[in-house]
């Protein structure tokens, strides 16, 4: 079925019942017409209109129009004048299958339409009617059914244009909805992955560590390794924490970006003995701008600690009128930026920053330190 949208097929109807109850209304005034023939046939009309078989059959499509059309060319013959419906059913051949076989009916309907107009119209005359009289008759005759017919057509294809144009326009909407949706899911993963290794991935690398150490002394040295398994515990309670943390500000939109920062700094200090010093001053911020932004921290003071073997780390959490700006500052061992892998998770850093529109700065060289800024407009 090639009709465009079910909507069409109940306006197509409407106008039909409308046309028929207006045709009716002035063949009631003809007294030259029975009135039971007069019923009968729009009774047809009224049927075809309300059947309108638009989840049919080719065949059933072909003999709804041609009961149609049959019917138009019968009712001229007792002079009721139903040509609009002759058109009518032309156009719903083009809807209901497709324009080649309405044309076909259309040409197949020219002869017996045309011959039965020109009999009505010779029958009116009241004198004989001259060759060139008739001539001009059936020329005139063909001249309304051709323009009318090439009208309908080219209606009909303007419509279906249109309807292919906004299948097609769906098509892409629904396309580019899924592509959207992949993007959204890929997104997604990329974001759980970082989640994991940020808040999981760290604490699960050093408790495995310590507990490979505990497993080394526990024939040797009980001592260091009862030290190694205190210490694996409270790397599994960190994690449990990051988990929940992690949580929390899924769950949550009051995520206070300036507590959760100084939080990790004085979490280094304390597991590490690193003499740390920060200052943080960062407005509120979108939920997901600042959590972003706890990552790229949290990256970096870990990186200071598992890396860098310094004994002074400075923080500085500001912004200005251009957005955020980060400086870690350590005085570590530094190392070679000709040389610089990703390797230190300064790729996952460079990443959410690169994300969030910013620039990431490095200052670093061998034995004098790492210098980290980060710039992030708001």
């Amino acid at each position: 079925m090639l009709f465009p949208q079910q909507s069409w097929s109940q306006n197509l109807r409407y106008f039909e019942w409308i046309c028929i109850a207006v045709h009716f209304g002035m063949w009631l005034s003809q007294p030259n017409v029975p009135l039971a023939i007069l019923v009968g046939f729009y009774g047809i009309f009224l049927g075809l209109g309300w059947i309108f078989p638009i989840d049919r059959l080719f065949p059933d499509l072909i003999l709804y129009l041609v009961a149609g059309l049959g019917s138009t060319i019968a009712a001229r013959c007792y002079d009721i004048d139903l040509g609009l419906f002759t058109f009518l059913y032309f156009a719903k051949g083009c809807l209901l299958i497709n324009q080649r076989t309405a044309i076909h009916l259309c040409l197949l309907t020219a002869v017996p339409w045309v011959m039965s107009e020109y009999f009505v119209e010779v029958s009116k005359l009241q004198s004989p009617v001259s060759i060139s009289t008739s001539a001009n008759l059936l020329l005139g005759t063909l001249t309304v059914y051709v323009a009318a017919s090439i009208f309908v057509f080219k209606f009909c294809s303007m419509l279906l244009a249109e309807a292919k144009n906004h299948r097609d326009r769906n098509h892409q909407i629904a396309e580019l909805s899924e592509q959207v949706e992949s993007l959204a899911m890929s997104l997604e993963r990329t974001r759980i992955a970082r989640e994991i290794h940020d808040s999981l991935g760290h604490s699960l690398t050093d408790l495995d560590t310590q507990l490979a150490v505990a497993q080394t002394l526990r024939a040797h040295n009980l001592e260091q390794s009862f030290q190694a398994l205190d210490t694996a515990k409270l790397l599994a309670r960190q994690c449990i924490e990051d988990v929940s943390h992690a949580l929390d500000r899924m769950r949550h939109s009051d995520f206070d970006l300036d507590r959760a920062l100084i939080g990790l700094v004085e979490q280094l200090r304390q597991s590490s003995g690193i003499d740390v010093k920060w200052q943080v001053n960062l407005p509120q911020l979108p939920v997901y701008k600042s959590y972003q932004i706890y990552c790229i921290v949290k990256e970096g003071l870990i990186n200071v600690q598992k890396h860098a073997q310094a004994s002074q780390v400075t923080f500085n959490g500001r912004f200005n009128a251009e957005g955020v700006v980060l400086d870690l500052v350590d005085n570590g061992i530094g190392f070679d930026m000709s040389q610089f892998t990703t390797g230190f998770g300064l790729q996952g850093i460079r990443e959410r920053v690169e994300l969030m529109g910013g620039n990431l700065n490095i200052k670093t060289a061998n034995s004098q330190g790492t210098h980290l800024q980060i710039s992030l407009p708001l």
